[in-house]
């Protein structure tokens, strides 16, 4: 169905530029979707407080009644928090790249107040957190070494569009929903590791139980899924299309092939929790990727084209992300500088390379133990 859908939507942009950016029913269908979610979840809870004060003398009701309120307030309604592991970045500790970025901010004429941040792994998105829902765009350490300056530029460039795209998925509404779901899925799911099962009479019929119960959340969030996924993809091909005005046509493709790349970076990060290496592992990534050839890239590009490869189920497929810019060729209107490529570089390695690459290696040994 993803196959199908992405080539669809891929012919119909192609042939309707002006449709990019289209609002349609899906992203109405999914406002009203989570509503309901929304509405069962607060429904729950009050129901279950009804019935602890009413029929608190029925021990089988009020433990029911006990379980749903549980469930319910497991399901209220939280701020989104950044992963621990996030180091986010500020202007007095880390001037030049935070100039970098702003730089960049104001190139594409975005006047929003945006934060910025580092992940020990390989990837970059753009997320909000807090009460007050503030933007924040996260970019994986291995990426400031793996990507070229114009390449470095793409990737800002694309994460920076997302915060101007009225993205479905951001909204409060479907955002609360698709945390509600969540939440039911991690409580319903029968058993976390395989390893951890044991056969008993008990056990088996119990994990029977939850199995039926986790299959409803879950197809409640694979048609919420499905119906923001339209507009995520639209998304996507947005965040490109402002991201090329900026970077240009090859450095934005060229970025998109080295997102696909993260085996090189794993095979890197194993050499360095074995055995102690000479360099960082970002000036390692850097020197890596600095020498790789154009045939590998567009290797990579011909695998993605097999396997209709995505970053993940709500993105088109990269390959069709790649067709779409290169359609017609764009110079780049702006890109970092080598020297102020260099001074970031400099100043990561300085503040947070000892931190970062600490916690991307105790990652790496815990995940393989």
């Amino acid at each position: 169905m993803r196959f199908s859908y992405g080539q669809a939507l891929f012919k119909e942009l192609q042939e309707h530029p002006e449709n990019l950016t289209k609002k349609g029913l899906s992203e109405k269908a999914a406002s009203v979707y989570s509503l309901v979610i929304i509405g069962s979840s607060i429904a729950g809870f009050l129901f279950s407080v009804y019935g602890l004060i009413s029929w608190y003398q029925s021990p089988f009701i009020l433990i029911g009644c006990v379980l749903i309120l549980l469930v319910a307030w497991l399901s209220r309604p939280r701020p989104n928090r950044l992963p621990k592991k996030v180091m986010t970045l500020n202007s007095a500790q880390h001037p030049n790249t935070m100039k970098m970025l702003e730089t960049i901010k104001e190139k594409m004429g975005i006047e929003k107040d945006i934060q910025f941040a580092l992940s020990p792994h390989y990837e970059a998105y753009t997320t909000e957190y807090g009460w007050n829902r503030r933007r924040i765009v996260v970019i994986g350490y291995p990426l400031l070494f793996a990507y070229a300056p114009g390449e470095l530029t793409a990737l800002i460039a694309h994460e920076l569009a997302h915060c101007c795209n009225n993205d479905v998925r951001r909204s409060l509404l479907v955002a609360h929903a698709h945390r509600i779901l969540l939440n039911w899925c991690d409580l319903l799911d029968p058993i976390r590791d395989d390893d951890e099962y044991y056969f008993s009479f008990v056990a088996t019929i119990s994990r029977g139980i939850m199995r039926i119960l986790f299959w409803i959340p879950y197809r409640l969030l694979f048609i919420l899924t499905q119906l923001f996924w339209n507009q995520s993809q639209r998304a996507e091909y947005e965040a490109d299309r402002m991201a090329v005005k900026l970077a240009g046509t090859q450095n934005l493709t060229s970025m998109l092939q080295i997102a696909h790349m993260g085996d090189v970076v794993d095979s890197l990060i194993g050499r360095h929790a074995i055995q102690k290496q000479s360099m960082t592992l970002g000036e390692q990534l850097r020197e890596i990727f600095a020498k790789l050839p154009m045939k590998e890239k567009a290797g990579v590009q011909k695998v993605l084209e097999r396997s209709q490869g995505s970053m993940d189920t709500t993105h088109p497929a990269t390959h069709l992300r790649i067709a779409m810019v290169q359609g017609k060729e764009v110079a780049p209107a702006f890109q970092i500088s080598e020297e102020e490529y260099n001074r970031v570089h400099q100043e990561i390695l300085e503040q947070v390379q000892e931190k970062m690459e600490h916690r991307i290696l105790d990652e790496y040994r815990a995940k393989i133990s």
